[in-house]
């Protein structure tokens, strides 16, 4: 229930920001975006690390460098162990998250390829851990290991690379603290990201 009610939220804010894209585009460049990631490992022969996420943004530029932006990310992180035998283990985690950036971007909007900083807050809507374990072939599942909602800094650089006058390829690499900066020790999660976006 609750995870539902926040992803209803995030819908809602996303629904807001294009409401109010006719009169904001008025005043500066819109720049929505979608951005992805993928890795696998594998450990062993039967046993592997998957991750993958999504990313979709709405940024909104003052001018042809400074930027305000606003992402969703949905995301899971899974180990498998012992796949298709007898005993093993699977643990996934489940991550929800909107974040608040101040972007600057180097260059002009005509520039081919513009690196760019940003600097703001991610707020982690859900971080839940879920692991099973089989023995035998008799799963047992622990009970779920779910983070509180927390506000946490987040940083990042990357690249847009020109494909047309509005749309581009953006690459770029994210980090934010996992838990509050009050919670000790104090540990990074970060992310890679590629993905395109539309100027308009």
């Amino acid at each position: 229930m609750k995870t539902c009610l926040k992803s209803v939220i995030a819908a809602l804010a996303f629904s807001l920001l294009f409401v109010a894209l006719p009169e904001v585009a008025k005043a500066g460049f819109i720049e929505v975006g979608v951005s992805g990631s993928y890795k696998k490992s594998n450990i062993g022969e039967k046993a592997y690390d998957e991750s993958q996420s999504l990313t979709g943004s709405v940024s909104y530029y003052f001018d042809e460098s400074s930027a305000l932006e606003f992402s969703y990310t949905d995301g899971i992180n899974r180990r498998m162990i012992g796949e298709g035998e007898a005993n093993g283990q699977l643990t996934n985690m489940y991550y929800k998250m909107t974040g608040l950036d101040f972007v600057l971007t180097m260059g002009t909007r005509e520039s081919t390829m513009r690196p760019y900083v940003k600097v703001g807050a991610v707020y982690i809507l859900e971080k839940r851990i879920v692991s099973q374990t089989w023995l035998n072939n008799v799963v047992y599942s622990a009970a779920p290991i779910e983070d509180p909602p927390a506000l946490v800094p987040s940083a990042g650089v990357g690249f847009k690379l020109s494909l047309t006058k509005e749309w581009s390829l953006k690459v770029g690499l994210e980090a934010w603290t996992s838990r509050p900066v009050s919670q000790t020790p104090i540990t990074i999660d970060y992310a890679g990201r590629v993905g395109l976006s539309w100027l308009f």
